[in-house]
């Protein structure tokens, strides 16, 4: 009758790292349709919406002025006020930013939502984040936000789980060149990001595989990227060279769902509740070690301290030095 009863108290306290309409997975529900407003813009390439607001350019002429055929260029004017781009993880949904991003103090209309479901036509964000690999996700981001640079000069994105993979992967490209520099993204937080290496990483790739997805499914990603001059960790000083100052924040209450150790030049706050780690529940009750696993990995969410830190970083990037709880 005890762990029973263990389970029922566990499960009725109002944690703050449970989340309001979580479903159960990110693999176990971890990491919970827009808030928000999402990307919909097509993969296909095409013609590009019209832009009423600004013309790119508007030669004209007024009298010496157009006799000798000068011409003024007016450029489109961005926007400096933050726009924060939110990438969920395996199974989540965009509106598990919502108490973040509130906390945080950013209007819903500075906020938009990445969209899996742009990547393969899905029916769902939700529903195509459990087919897209992160590789594929990490192109339809950068393509959004590309687009969003034209308007916008403050970028910024915040990620969860599976979604900091994709954020990962993507400013990864930028720091070797592979893709050009985005003008205007300026730091990117990753929220208990699946980005382990190693055996744990593994774990990671097979995750939907597991029972109940009990690992978090990281979408193929290998932080661990081989040429002829050698293989390196691409979490090390990850975003130094592409100028995207990059916060990693993680409760390792969770075990599973993140990732250990500190890469070099790779900035990691560890934030904590009040719950035992899941390590600890494993030998005495599985179910009770696999929720907690889910409130922990969910509470970087949840939690104020993670709230003030990224908002900080978006004020100011590189300008959040602690985490306090």
């Amino acid at each position: 009758m005890f762990w029973p009863a263990v389970a029922v108290v566990l499960m009725s306290v109002p944690i703050p790292t449970a989340l309001d309409g979580a479903v159960p997975g990110d693999g176990i529900g971890l990491a919970p349709n827009p808030i928000i407003r999402s990307s919909s813009a097509s993969t296909t390439p095409g013609p590009r919406p019209s832009r009423p607001l600004f013309p790119t350019s508007i030669p004209f002429a007024a009298g010496t002025a157009a006799a000798l055929g000068a011409s003024v260029v007016f450029k489109r004017r961005r926007n400096d006020d933050p726009l924060v781009v939110v990438v969920h993880g395996d199974g989540g949904s965009p509106e598990s930013f919502r108490s973040l991003t509130d906390a945080m103090g950013i209007p819903t209309w500075r906020v938009v939502a990445f969209d899996y479901s742009t990547v393969d036509g899905g029916a769902s964000s939700t529903a195509s984040s459990h087919r897209v690999s992160t590789a594929d996700a990490a192109d339809r981001l950068d393509a959004m936000l590309r687009e969003l640079s034209m308007d916008n000069a403050n970028i910024y994105t915040v990620h969860h789980s599976r979604g900091g993979a994709v954020g990962a992967e993507l400013i990864a490209d930028l720091d070797e060149g592979s893709r050009p520099p985005i003008d205007g993204y300026r730091g990117a937080a990753l929220l208990d990001p699946a980005i382990a290496a190693g055996p744990h990483g593994w774990l990671q790739s097979l995750g939907g595989s597991w029972p109940f997805g009990m690992v978090p499914d990281d979408g193929g990603f290998d932080p661990i990227r081989c040429t002829e001059d050698g293989c390196r960790d691409i979490r090390a000083h990850l975003g130094e060279s592409a100028g995207v100052e990059v916060v990693a924040i993680r409760n390792t209450d969770a075990v599973l769902p993140n990732f250990w150790g500190r890469p070099e030049g790779l900035r990691v706050f560890d934030v904590r509740d009040l719950l035992p780690s899941a390590a600890l529940l494993v030998n005495i009750n599985p179910v009770l070690a696999l929720l907690r696993m889910s409130q922990a990995h969910n509470s970087v969410l949840k939690s104020g301290a993670v709230a003030q830190c990224v908002r900080a970083e978006i004020d100011e990037p590189g300008s959040c030095t602690e985490l306090y709880r």
